[in-house]
This record gives C-alpha cells, sequence and structure tokens, in this order.
C-alpha cells in the first residue's frame, strides 16, 4: 500500500502549499525578533565551545541544539526548518480532525498554516511552530491511543518550549473515564513517563550548567499597556480581518447557540471532553500569557483549538467564512509600526495614527506577513550601518545595545573586531563605573537608555550616556 494515493493526496497537497508558501519570507536574517537572532547567536557559541549554550532561559534545548550542530548552514536553512515544522503542524492538526470525523478539515488545516502569527512565526527562526507541531503530534497520537508516543512527543515540545507541559491536563481530560480512577492513573502514567524522561534528557545540558535556576526567567520591558497587550493577544494572532471574522462569529452564536450548527460539522458526535479540554487550554494559555505578554507568538498553542471550538458551534457556511478571514488575514489589512528603524513599509494609502505613545499605520493594501517581512529589512540596513559606523571609530566607545545586541553579534561574526568597541546588552551602575574609569564612552541605541535604566532600576544612563 503506497503513501501516495488518491486519499493521501490531500495531505500532501496541504503540508506542499504550507511549506512552499514560506519560501519568499526565509531571507532577511534570522527574523524580527531578538531571541530569533539570541538562537543564532547561541548555536554559534555552542558549535565554536562545545559546550550548550541556551538562547534565553529557561532554554530550548530541543530546538538550539540541532541548530547549533547545523551552524554555517545560514538563515535561510535555519528559518527553512521553521517553515518544515510549520507544514507538519498543519498536516497533524488535519489528521486530527480527520480522526474527529470532521468534515471541514481541510479548509480549517489551511486556517491554522495561514493565522498571521503561525505564518510570520513560521518564516524565521523562533521556536513556536516546532512546539506547536510536537504537540499537534501527541494530540494525534492521544487519540490514537498511542500513549507512550503521547508523552514522547510531549517531551519533544516541552524541550522545545517548556510551558508545553500545561498540555498534560487537557489531554487527561480527553482520555478520562468517569469511575475508573485505576485505569485513568495508568493512563497518567504511560504518557508522563515518557514526557519526564524525554523532557529531563532534553534540559541536562541546561540542568548541568544552572541546576533547577533554569527554571526562572527575567523580563527587561516593562508591563505593556492595556492597548499593547490587547493587539499582541487579539490582533497581533488573528490580525484586522481574522478578528473582524471571530468578533462575527461569536455575535452569531450568542444569538443562535448551538442551534445554528443543526448538520453538526463533526459526522460523529464530538465527545463533550474535546470541547472542555480546548476551553481548558485556552484558559491555561490565556493566564500563562496574561503573566508575560511580551509576544504574540505566545497564544500559538491555543489556536487550533479556537478553530476546533469555532467548527462545533457554526454551520458550514459560517465555519468556511471564518477559515477564509483567517487565510485572507495574512495578505491584508496590516497594523505595524512606522518607525523607519524597527518599523514596516507601508503604502501612501495606509492611514497613520498614535496609540500608547507609538506611531503605527493600518493598510489594507499590505498584510502582516509582508510587514513583517519589510522590517525585517528595515533592521537589517539598520544594523549593518551601526556596523560600518562601529568599524570606524578609534576611540573606546561602548554602545548599549539592549534588543539590537543579539543581530550585532551575529552579524559580526565574520567581520575582523574593532577592538575599541564594545557592543553590550544592558549595564548596570557597577559596569559603567568600570567603562568610565577606563576612558570609555558610553552611548546607547535608540530607545536603550530608557530600557537600560529599567532593567536596572536606576536613572543614571542618560546623565553619563550620549546618543551612538
Amino acid at each position: 500500500m503506497t503513501l501516495f494515493n488518491k486519499k493521501n493526496s490531500p495531505f500532501f497537497l496541504l503540508f506542499s502549499i504550507v511549506f512552499i508558501s514560506r519560501f519568499p519570507f526565509l531571507s532577511a536574517g534570522y527574523g524580527v525578533e531578538e531571541d530569533s537572532w539570541g538562537i543564532a547567536m547561541a548555536a554559534f557559541q555552542t558549535k565554536m565551545s562545545g559546550v550548550f549554550e541556551p538562547s534565553r532561559l529557561p532554554g530550548h534545548p530541543v530546538q538550539e541544539l540541532i541548530y547549533s550542530a547545523l551552524w554555517g548552514a545560514g538563515p535561510v536553512v535555519f528559518n527553512g526548518l521553521c517553515a518544515f515544522f510549520s507544514a507538519v503542524g498543519a498536516l497533524f492538526f488535519a489528521l486530527i480532525l480527520q480522526e474527529l470525523k470532521f468534515k471541514h478539515f481541510l479548509i480549517a488545516s489551511y486556517a491554522l498554516a495561514f493565522v498571521p502569527v503561525y505564518f510570520i512565526s513560521s518564516t524565521y527562526t523562533i521556536d513556536f511552530v516546532w512546539t506547536e507541531a510536537f504537540v499537534l503530534i501527541s494530540l494525534f497520537a492521544l487519540l490514537k491511543n498511542r500513549l507512550i508516543a503521547t508523552g514522547v512527543f510531549l517531551g519533544l515540545a516541552i524541550g522545545c518550549r517548556i510551558t508545553s507541559g500545561a498540555m498534560l491536563l487537557p489531554f487527561m481530560i480527553v482520555i478520562w473515564q468517569d469511575k475508573n480512577l485505576k485505569q485513568n492513573l495508568i493512563h497518567l502514567l504511560k504518557i508522563s513517563i515518557p514526557m519526564g524522561i524525554v523532557a529531563i534528557i532534553s534540559f541536562i545540558p541546561i540542568i548541568e550548567q544552572y541546576g533547577l535556576s533554569f527554571l526562572l526567567y527575567y523580563d527587561q520591558f516593562p508591563y505593556p499597556s492595556m492597548a499593547k497587550l490587547v493587539y499582541k493577544m487579539v490582533f497581533g494572532v488573528f490580525g484586522f480581518v481574522g478578528v473582524i471574522a471571530i468578533g462575527i462569529a461569536v455575535l452569531s452564536i450568542m444569538l443562535h447557540g448551538k442551534k445554528q450548527n443543526p448538520e453538526n460539522l463533526f459526522e460523529i458526535k464530538l465527545d463533550r471532553k474535546i470541547i472542555i479540554a480546548s476551553f481548558t487550554i485556552l484558559t491555561l494559555f490565556f493566564i500563562s500569557y496574561l503573566r508575560l505578554p511580551q509576544k504574540s507568538g505566545y497564544m500559538i498553542p491555543v489556536i487550533p483549538f479556537v478553530i476546533l471550538i469555532f467548527g462545533y458551534y457554526l454551520n458550514s457556511i459560517s465555519f468556511k467564512l471564518l477559515c477564509s478571514a483567517f487565510i485572507l488575514s495574512s495578505f491584508v489589512c496590516s497594523i505595524n509600526l512606522t518607525d523607519k528603524i524597527r518599523g514596516s513599509e507601508y503604502s501612501k494609502y495606509a492611514l497613520v495614527y498614535t496609540i500608547s505613545g507609538q506611531e503605527i499605520f493600518f493598510d489594507v493594501l499590505s498584510g502582516p506577513i509582508f510587514s513583517d517581512y519589510s522590517k525585517r529589512i528595515q533592521k537589517e540596513k539598520y544594523v549593518e550601518s551601526v556596523i560600518e559606523k562601529a568599524e570606524k571609530i578609534n576611540t573606546k566607545t561602548v554602545v548599549i545595545s539592549g534588543w539590537w545586541c543579539n543581530q550585532i553579534y551575529v552579524e559580526q561574526i565574520n567581520r575582523p573586531p574593532n577592538k575599541n568597541m564594545s557592543f553590550e546588552f544592558y549595564i548596570d551602575s557597577t559596569k559603567i563605573n568600570k567603562y568610565l574609569a577606563q576612558g570609555s564612552e558610553i552611548t546607547y541605541l535608540p530607545e536603550q537608555n530608557i530600557y537600560n535604566d529599567l532593567m536596572y532600576k536606576i536613572k543614571v544612563t542618560d546623565r553619563v550616556a550620549k546618543p551612538f
């Protein structure tokens, strides 16, 4: 029996379309986020030293170890692996929905693949789509009652992003058997033991260096305003078109309830435990996001379950329109920063306004995926200008670089060093005094004076440093 038959062709087409659709966006460095460049930097340092170096704690060792082995292949390969895992995730979401006898499993899977935050995160070096792929493989194994495999892949997901361990609770809800505690305990052990073994093995290189303190994290950025929080959690995830579609869908459900779906898009009666588990996932990751609401990508784990819930409540036409809106949302109606250093390009027809002290634009003619790519190019140009300027400086100079630091480090790897120059992430009062005593001039890149003070709860940066 061949895999390449008519029955499987929609799945191969899904995988191919999702994977290939990422190709035009894989260049322009390792991505728009400092963390993506941090992964590249950690891969380089691990490769050179032979000692595992996490990009940031608590670490993402499964992805980081693979990238360290591939160091030198370049950003297209690094980003291409994310594109591959995004296609794997879409494929297994389709298989999950098919296992649940869901009628419109293909358009639902394309919707996942092209939701803006999922699409964007699959075009640069970050752990989000790797994690989601392993979670969805794990869920598929769970539905197939392959509990050991469920644990293994959930352990790999934890090895990419430690918060994936929260999935154990909703997974247990799915397979929970009332009045059979012994069987439930056996199921829990079959999942949790291999999950724990794989996760611990993944984190051994980090535990050896940091002990259990690797579980701690810090955030140098202040808690965002309500406007930024909502933008990143909602518009940054689903895009403008997607959010409007969700609003209409929710309003329809509130007005009509489950009665609007008499046909039941699930060909078999969907076990209520799947829906309870889906709402549990939404709750867990919503709470997790509120603790550290800095990146839209933190909400990627909920997207498949948002789609599944809407598939349960909506009728065929409404659900297909919602999925179509999710797909379209990556390509039109972008909302982004206008900043010429770290913002995006926009058309002359865009509307420009200020929210929470930042100038942003709304451009119907440009979608989030294009805005993200143009932002990456803008940041590449700026970093190149900083490095070129730094190469010409002949006096001792320190540059507080903040979120630019990782990208500058990586871009300088193959360049001859200027011994007069020192790029620092952020520096506390002790380091400031040390550099001043050495006769170094302290400078900072845009906005990093503000965040340097916030990082160390000081108010001295503007007094001792000047713009670079």
